[in-house]
């Protein structure tokens, strides 16, 4: 038989059962197929061209590449890809979850009496604010140009930023540097390692993705310790530029070792229809009040522990234990989000954050206080943004591709994982939404509250509430899986 009249030459699977199905080769196949699009050809199995014997078909049944997505490994090299895609997400959001030393140092050393708290909040603001709402644009400019390109032009700006930040003289100067620059950088450079690890897995997709996620707590831990003890010695601006130095190198090299395991040949546009989803949009209600709430403990817990008593070197040790809490909180959800579901983790995560903030941070103005409500904090909001890829995939991945084939075979174009950045990059655009509602006006309440008597108590009621409204959400999802599933 020649190439011409042979169905693996046109992507095609001639099963026993009759039906025609598209064959998409992985990207680790030879040969320009793999990269060329393919389309269904109408099969005539009467007409002699293009029938299978029963040798080639018993041969096909036998290829599992022949199948219509290739099930992923969940191991293998997708474990390195996992420890790539954590050194990556240490290096762009850990440093976010440290900003609070650097808040600190800005308003009452380098820009004292001349700057707000919630001016200088601002500048942590824009940059995980960047780094969210780019989400879509991050997972599109993946989508088209690849997993490798994208990051490594987000690695090269969020260096920049950095190395930039380090000759700041003005406020201002440190908003379009360490805020936006920065939040840009990161947002090229942190979405691949959220989505990638999802292609490699899927029974322990779970566990990798929150392995991957974190690398913010550890980061959060390293990074606020490194800039707290160097700051002191050899000046912000070293700091700054040590940080650009090794977030070029480190990032740069672990970009070089992740690969995709398998993608799409079709550029497919995401099922608007999924966006009417109501467990979605109940989701992406929560992700706008917890990215308000999320971000003010860690901006203002160094300058709350001043406040009370405590030494800027207690502050520092009280975030990170926060920090070292949400590196437990992301690893507990990942190995229980595989037998419980993301839905449920949620719920647990919101129920800790939005209690330590209402009934122990609201209560309490002490050393031990403060860190009780540290942990417990830490380990809800590690557990929240751990789940993430997890929920998404489990909505709009391949177990729903596989479904839908299912029923409609080859009658229609479904998404793939392929599409997963788009939603995942929503779901972090949302969350930036909400932002800038959560320190600056955190740190106006702050300025204009301070003679109530009660250090910060408005600050942490409008970082708790928001988290009840997220808690409420998550429990109405819950309910409406309940009801769908009865």
């Amino acid at each position: 038989m020649s190439d011409s009249n042979n169905p693996a030459h046109y992507g095609l699977v001639l099963p026993l059962d009759g039906e025609t199905r598209i064959r998409r080769k992985s990207i680790f196949e030879s040969g320009s197929e793999a990269s060329s699009p393919q389309t269904p050809i109408p099969v005539n199995y009467d007409s002699g061209s293009l029938t299978a014997s029963d040798d080639e078909a018993d041969q096909q049944l036998k290829e599992k590449s022949y199948l219509a997505y290739n099930p992923p490994p969940d191991g293998g090299y997708g474990w390195i890809v996992v420890v790539c895609c954590f050194l990556l997400e240490f290096f762009a959001e850990g440093p976010t979850s440290a900003f609070g030393v650097f808040q600190d140092y800005y308003v009452n050393e380098k820009f004292q009496g001349q700057v707000s708290n919630a001016t200088i909040s601002l500048i942590g603001v824009l940059n995980s604010s960047c780094m969210a709402i780019l989400g879509v644009v991050s997972g599109k400019l993946c989508e088209r140009f690849g997993y490798r390109i994208v990051p490594l032009c987000g690695v090269f700006t969020l260096s920049l930023g950095y190395f930039l930040a380090s000759f700041a003289t003005q406020p201002w100067h440190l908003l379009l540097t360490q805020g936006v620059l920065c939040g840009v950088g990161a947002a090229l450079t942190f979405l691949p390692a959220a989505v990638i690890p999802s292609q490699w897995f899927e029974r322990r997709r779970g566990l990798a993705t929150g392995t991957v996620n974190l690398g913010i707590g550890v980061g959060g831990i390293v990074w606020t310790q490194f800039n707290h003890m160097l700051i002191k010695r050899i000046s912000v601006a070293w700091v700054l530029r040590l940080t650009s130095i090794i977030v070029l190198a480190l990032c740069t090299a672990s970009i070089l070792l992740i690969k995709t395991f398998q993608s799409t040949p079709v550029q497919q546009k995401p099922n608007l229809q999924s966006l009417r989803n109501r467990n979605l949009l109940t989701f992406m209600t929560a992700s706008f009040f917890t990215g308000i709430s999320s971000l003010v403990p860690f901006f203002y817990l160094p300058g709350y522990a001043k406040d009370i008593g405590i030494s800027s070197g207690g502050g520092a040790l009280i975030t990170s234990i926060a920090n070292g809490a949400s590196l437990t909180g992301r690893l507990l959800a990942a190995m229980f989000s595989d037998y419980f579901g993301p839905v449920v983790i949620l719920l647990c995560a919101y129920a800790l954050t939005s209690t330590s903030v209402l009934l122990i941070w609201t209560t309490t103005s002490s050393f031990a206080g403060t860190m009780a409500f540290g942990i417990v904090f830490g380990l809800g909001y590690g557990a929240i943004f751990t789940q993430t890829s997890a929920f998404v995939a489990k909505f709009f991945g391949k177990n729903l591709l596989c479904a839908q084939q299912k029923r409609l075979a080859s009658k229609v174009t479904v998404q793939s994982v392929d599409t997963l950045p788009v939603f995942v990059g929503l779901y972090y655009t949302v969350s930036g939404l909400g932002y800038p509602f959560g320190p600056p006006i955190a740190g106006v309440l702050l300025e204009k509250t301070r003679e109530w008597g009660t250090p910060y108590l408005a600050l942490k009621l409008y970082c708790g509430l928001p988290m009840v409204i997220a808690l409420m959400a998550i429990v109405a999802v819950k309910v409406n899986t309940r009801r769908n599933a009865a």
